[in-house]
């Protein structure tokens, strides 16, 4: 049986459609499967809490992008018990991207249906867990302008990216990682399971989602906002690995401390006065190339 959860207002009729079809293509390989309509913010969290309480080894399949698959894994009683699946239907598809999912839906659900899960890891962050990328800095500043902007999908995260590209000063932060103590002013401090933020920002091209190990990218940031261009062609080009003025890790896990309270996002969902003490944790199935 899989579980599948979708958002049915996020996409209209468009939505009714894929569900119809995902539906038609899981039968026709003999899956049977099962529709959860989420209603509220949090309900597929608390959809997959309740599927994994009746049967922790529950297959569940998102149709939906970063933020809900996000929810699911948070929601999950056992990450290393249950298998998971994503349809991809967000703005940005970070995850899906590391994943080596097809971003047509129709492909995407036929992986599911023909393949194989794979031994996948995530992050636990504090007490929450992280699918794709967890961290703080300029991506941070970014997601925050985007929840006060009033216009929609990818032109809003261009408008909130050049507005921080101008305002942005970075953050004084901390971190010990592999014995190593470091300070700095921060561009960007993240934990990496997957590679990509943003919808294609390529914050640590080298990570694997299956190695047990996290990748801990930082950088610099400098008053020259001529420093902070270059950096960011660098992510988008995915060269960021051959930038001088950043921090490499691969490690089991890190503890990042801001100089002030700050606000950490995890698969771009913010939280506030979250502890950053991640580590890496394996044994997800999760559908992957």
């Amino acid at each position: 049986m899989i579980h599948l959860i979708i958002n049915p207002k996020a996409g209209g009729k468009r939505t009714q459609k894929q569900m119809d079809e995902i539906k038609e293509i899981f039968a026709s390989h003999g899956k049977e499967c099962t529709v959860h309509e989420t209603q509220y913010a949090g309900a597929a969290k608390d959809i997959a809490a309740k599927l994994t309480e009746e049967n922790a080894e529950a297959t569940i399949v998102v149709l939906g992008g970063d933020g809900t698959l996000h929810e699911v894994l948070n929601g999950v009683a056992d990450p290393t018990r249950c298998t998971l699946g994503l349809i991809p239907s967000g703005t940005g598809n970070d995850f899906a991207a590391a994943a080596g999912i097809p971003e047509k839906w129709k492909a995407a659900a036929e992986l599911i249906a023909t393949g194989t899960p794979k031994l996948t890891d995530w992050i636990d962050i504090g007490n929450k867990r992280c699918m794709n990328v967890g961290g703080l800095g300029m991506d941070v500043d970014v997601l925050i302008r985007c929840a006060k902007g009033k216009t929609k999908g990818k032109i809003k995260y261009l408008k909130s990216l050049v507005a921080s590209f101008i305002k942005f000063k970075g953050y004084e932060v901390s971190f010990e990682c592999e014995g190593e103590q470091v300070d700095m002013n921060g561009l960007i401090v993240v934990a990496c399971n997957g590679r990509q933020i943003g919808g294609g920002i390529k914050i640590c091209p080298v990570a694997d989602l299956g190695d047990g190990m996290m990748d801990v990218m930082a950088v610099q940031c400098f008053k020259s906002k001529w420093q902070t261009i270059k950096a960011f062609m660098l992510l988008m080009s995915g060269k960021i690995m051959g930038y001088p003025h950043k921090k490499y890790y691969r490690c089991k896990s890190v503890k990042v401390r801001p100089k002030e309270a700050n606000t950490v996002q995890l698969d771009g969902e913010l939280y506030d006065g979250l502890t950053f003490d991640a580590v890496v944790r394996s044994g997800l199935k999760f559908y992957r190339a």
